[in-house]
């Protein structure tokens, strides 16, 4: 499907709903973020030294409670307090599809005690046209925590078992296929678009639980989730995958023979990259002093047992804030030519 055709269709299923919660372009593991964080540990401690914290700091997450950002940033909130030495607060602005929450924390002081947790999906609203905010210019990436992936997954009682049946079945029944997503405004419906080119619409859910009944009672056909997500239908034979949005086939346990994007040769890699955001003018002493605890948070047993339990290991999850920027500046720029509306 033609970009520009792909950027309509999205924007006008934005313009529906900016309701949900976050979603990134690809990027496999090469090396466990155990390594990462003790090969950037020395570069991060520099100037960390010079910031001591002095009350307990908030962090933004502009998703509601229990999906997975909300889940990623508490998890990686109870490993922050033990490296900082001071409470983590975690304060959920849901709204827009993410925009509310980026609009709140830019608007509170830069004084080093205020971050945000976000993603590529309010990002992909400003560049979509669904927000007039300028979202990509107003936060700057501190850390990237995890990098998840998205799978579509159907009800076991499907005629179809992988994406070359689901595919000729939506052809051949124009209209009738649905995705539900959870968040209209970002890449897991961005992955509908790419993987099936008009061929299966988008629909908003707000709640995941709902989403998951759904597939499995055939009231919507399809899911674009994470693993973690529907791990447990999976396991009891309620749903089956039909596809990864990945390069490579997953290594997660019954996924081996599921067809990966890449293997379809569909560009549709998107998953949800969370990690960390300041605001111009926050002191950079604590900018570096956040990213030491951030490494060693990441790289703790609690919070690496929690992300493999998650499926989250099949990814590069820790960057540093160079390596985050350089990330976050590529996404743009591809997100941009992709479903940019000028």
């Amino acid at each position: 499907m033609k970009k520009r055709v792909i950027s309509l269709a999205l924007t006008a299923a934005m313009a529906v709903s900016l309701a949900g919660c976050g979603s990134s372009s690809s990027g496999t593991a090469d090396k466990p973020a155990e390594t990462k964080a003790a090969e950037g540990g020395q570069e991060a401690a520099a100037g960390a030294e010079d910031w001591k914290w002095e009350r307990n700091i908030e962090i933004i997450c502009p998703w509601g409670t229990g999906g997975g950002a909300d889940t990623t940033l508490r998890t990686f909130a109870s490993a922050l307090e033990k490296e900082l030495g001071v409470s983590v607060v975690v304060n959920n602005k849901a709204g827009a599809g993410g925009v509310t929450g980026v609009q709140f924390a830019t608007s509170q002081p830069a004084d080093g005690y205020t971050y945000l947790l976000c993603t590529q999906s309010p990002m992909l609203a400003q560049i979509s046209g669904a927000t007039d905010f300028d979202v990509y210019g107003k936060i700057k990436p501190l850390c990237q925590l995890v990098h998840d992936c998205n799978i579509f997954v159907t009800s076991s009682k499907s005629p179809y078992n992988n994406y070359a049946e689901l595919k000729e079945y939506a052809q051949a029944n124009p209209g009738k296929v649905k995705c539900g997503v959870m968040t209209i405004t970002g890449l897991d419906a961005a992955c509908v678009e790419a993987a099936f080119e008009g061929d299966v619409e988008a629909v908003a859910y707000t709640e995941g639980s709902q989403l998951n009944a759904d597939v499995i009672g055939g009231h919507v056909d399809l899911a674009c989730v994470g693993p973690a997500e529907v791990s447990a239908m999976l396991e009891s034979g309620d749903m089956k995958v039909v596809m990864s949005c990945t390069e490579k086939k997953l290594t997660l346990a019954g996924f081996e023979n599921v067809d990966s994007a890449g293997d379809l040769g569909l560009d549709c890699y998107f998953g949800p990259s969370r990690g960390i955001f300041y605001t111009e003018g926050t002191p950079e002493a604590a900018i570096k002093a956040f990213e030491a605890a951030a490494e060693k948070a990441v790289a703790s047993e609690e919070f690496q047992t929690w992300a493999k339990q998650q499926g989250l290991d099949q990814r590069q999850g820790w960057l540093n804030t160079a390596d985050y920027q350089a990330s976050w500046d590529n996404d743009y720029k591809d997100l941009t030519e992709m479903f940019g509306t000028k």
